[in-house]
């Protein structure tokens, strides 16, 4: 197993030092396929492009959970529980994970890479079997896997509890992927933010600015969310029916930075707000997304992604994906893509830094700046896993 991870992030033939900003186009057919597509950024325009040498297509259902620094960590339906994958989209190498031993019910997964070796992190709690085989509240365990010792083990956060109140059936497509950044994995779980800090081996749990005492249906029912880093800081991004909000994390030494915020206790509300969007004044920049009516609600518009050298952030719409520059405040579509019916969730959105494959293999990239249509359902790469 040592040398199937090895070979999964490691080959210096056809991988580049830096790796580039982009975007993971994960689309499930109905009957039962996936194929992922690969996009890249350009940190000055904010424009994008398809990556065609990464892109990718499966016969069975791959679900992406995560990304970290060039690596996917990936999940497929085992025989008796879900199968975990890293995966490596510019060697196509892959190496999936031993079993693990949990009884439990698992309610996150997150992926952490460092350069040279991986850590995937399961959240579990204990089952409550007198209602519906739902969450118990209070004490939770992780589940850490690495690639340097090729085995599982178990953590218990020491005077620590996590008040999980999830819904019966939680969809996916309404989840947050989880954020691997200044060393730690963060989460959103019950209108609270679970981080995990790898290196040091401890949990810390901090309350979400838009915390509600119903969670569980506020986080179904109304609001797309996503965490992104952005000049070394997290950021918590959300959806209501007033517009587009961001808020930093703050860190001890910002609350010299942001000393409006010091009226409130630091050790319960943690965060600045970065800025505030309306979903009028973005839809009225441009008239054939304004005609489109109800895309603008909270459950249709989700922030997918953030670029700190051109301060672009994007959105996913049912069938496009806009750009929104938080400097000029100038929008713009960046790809379509299509799906059947209403189900526009079929389609969902990753942030990536994936390595750059060599110029010589790069040749059919789309050119930056128009609008892409995403080559759905056409065929790219076959790969199976």
């Amino acid at each position: 197993m040592e040398d199937q991870m090895k070979d999964c992030y490691e080959n210096p033939i056809i991988i580049s030092d830096m790796g580039k900003k982009g975007l993971v186009c994960h689309y499930q057919f109905e009957e039962g396929s996936s194929q992922f597509i690969f996009l890249d950024i350009d940190k000055e325009t904010g424009g994008i492009s398809v990556n065609n040498p990464l892109s990718l297509t499966t016969s069975s259902f791959v679900q992406i959970i995560s990304s970290s620094e060039g690596l996917l960590l990936l999940s497929s339906v085992g025989e008796n529980q879900l199968n975990y994958l890293v995966f490596n989209p510019s060697t196509k190498r892959s190496v999936i994970l031993p079993q693990h031993g949990i009884a439990g019910l698992i309610i996150r997964s997150g992926f952490a890479f460092d350069g040279k070796h991986f850590q995937v992190v399961l959240v579990h709690v204990l089952r409550d079997e007198e209602n519906d085989l739902g969450p118990v509240p209070g004490d939770f365990e992780l589940e850490v896997f690495s690639s340097e010792t090729g085995a599982w083990r178990n953590h218990r956060p020491s005077s620590l509890s996590l008040n999980v109140e999830l819904p019966k059936n939680e969809f996916p497509q309404l989840s947050m992927a989880p954020l691997f950044s200044n060393g730690a994995i963060h989460w959103e779980i019950s209108g609270q933010l679970l981080v995990y800090h790898v290196e040091d081996d401890y949990c810390e749990v901090i309350e979400l600015p838009n915390v509600f005492e119903d969670w569980s249906w506020q986080s179904t029912m109304t609001y797309r969310r996503c965490l992104w880093e952005s000049e070394g800081r997290v950021h918590y991004t959300y959806t209501d029916f007033d517009g587009i909000h961001s808020w930093n994390l703050l860190r001890e030494d910002d609350y010299n930075v942001y000393p409006h915020k010091n009226v409130f206790d630091r050790e319960k509300f943690r965060w600045a707000l970065a800025y505030s969007i309306s979903h009028q004044d973005l839809a009225e920049q441009d008239p054939e997304i304004l005609s489109l009516g109800d895309q603008w609600e909270p459950l249709n518009t989700s922030p997918i992604a953030y670029v700190q050298e051109s301060e672009t952030m994007y959105l996913q719409l049912p069938g496009i994906v806009v750009a929104y520059n938080t400097r000029n405040r100038i929008l713009q579509k960046v790809c379509r893509y299509t799906f059947p019916g209403v189900d526009f969730n079929c389609c969902s959105f990753f942030p990536s830094t994936h390595r750059s494959v060599c110029h010589e293999q790069n040749g059919s990239r789309s050119e930056i700046g128009e609008v892409v249509d995403l080559p759905i359902g056409k065929e790219v790469n076959s790969f199976s896993f």
